[in-house]
Formats: C-alpha cells, sequence, structure tokens
C-alpha cells in the first residue's frame, strides 16, 4: 500500500502555503486522490512532481512556462466522460423540470377549483337571501291586504316608499 499524505503535511515538507498546493494541483491538472471529505491525498509521486513545480519556480519561471514530467495529470483522462455525466445530469434536469412544470399545472388546477367552489358558495347563500327578502316582501303585501282601508291610506304612502326603493334596488 502506498503512503499518502494530507496537503497540510506535504505544505510544511515543501516550505509553502496549503492554499499554494491546492492551487499547484489545480493551475497543473494534477491527477491527486481524494478522500471522502474532498480533501487532496499526495503520493511520493505528486510529491515529487511538486518539488519540481517548486524548484521550477524558485528558478524564476512563470506558472504558464513551467513543465512537470508527471505521467500522470488529469489531462490525461478521457474527455469523452464529462460530456456523457453533462448529457445525464441535463437529462436529470429536464425531467425535474418537467415534473415541477405538471405540479405547478396541478396546483392551478387545483386553485381554480377552489375559486369556483367558493363562487359558487357565495351566489347560494345571494340566493337564499333573495329568497328570505322576497317571502318579506309578500308577507307585508299580505298585510297590507288584511289591513282596514283607513289603515291602508295611512300605510300606503310608507308601502308607496318602500315599493319604490325596492324597485329601484331590482333594477340596477
Amino acid at each position: 500500500m502506498e503512503m499518502v499524505f494530507k496537503t497540510k503535511t506535504v505544505s510544511e515538507e515543501l516550505g509553502v502555503n496549503p492554499t499554494t498546493i491546492q492551487r499547484w494541483v489545480k493551475h497543473f491538472n494534477l491527477a491527486c486522490q481524494k478522500n471522502d471529505h474532498g480533501h487532496y491525498l499526495f503520493s511520493e509521486q505528486d510529491i515529487e512532481d511538486l518539488r519540481e513545480i517548486k524548484k521550477q519556480l524558485d528558478a524564476g519561471l512563470l506558472m504558464g512556462d513551467i513543465q512537470i514530467a508527471a505521467a500522470k495529470t488529469k489531462e490525461a483522462e478521457p474527455k469523452a466522460q464529462p460530456a456523457i455525466a453533462f448529457d445525464e445530469r441535463f437529462d436529470q434536469l429536464m425531467a425535474q423540470i418537467e415534473k415541477l412544470e405538471k405540479k405547478l399545472e396541478e396546483k392551478a388546477d387545483d386553485v381554480l377549483s377552489y375559486q369556483v367552489l367558493q363562487h359558487a358558495t357565495e351566489m347560494d347563500d345571494m340566493m337564499k337571501r333573495l329568497v328570505k327578502i322576497e317571502e318579506k316582501i309578500e308577507d307585508i303585501e299580505v298585510k297590507l291586504l288584511k289591513m282596514p282601508d283607513g289603515a291602508q291610506e295611512e300605510a300606503g304612502g310608507y308601502k308607496k316608499q318602500r315599493r319604490n326603493w325596492l324597485v329601484g334596488l331590482f333594477t340596477l
């Protein structure tokens, strides 16, 4: 079993900051292992590559001019795999979007159904009130008809005003 070292150990050995080690790994596409938490694990070969990078930087070369002789970099990996992963992820996202659109349509239908039921209930209540008003008007008319003639004339003025108000109410 090959020995592996954490970033901090390697940075102390090379005399650089741990973030510098991470930057070098990313810039030079070094194929380092990672643990379950996503932290880099460096083999002896990885450490030698990092030493070579540090040596060339100390010699005054820019990071873009540095050549590493490592046989294993991430560039050597096939490029088709990310495209396949992208297609799979795209298909998953499209499926999720379709699912969400369907849920949204169902929710809109539910809201509309609720609103229609609410309006129907309100209309039923209004019809019940209208029926009660009609019954009261009929009761008043019956009472007026049963009144003696003199009492009808006294109530006649009231009756005429009341009727005009009710007629005006329903002719809007």
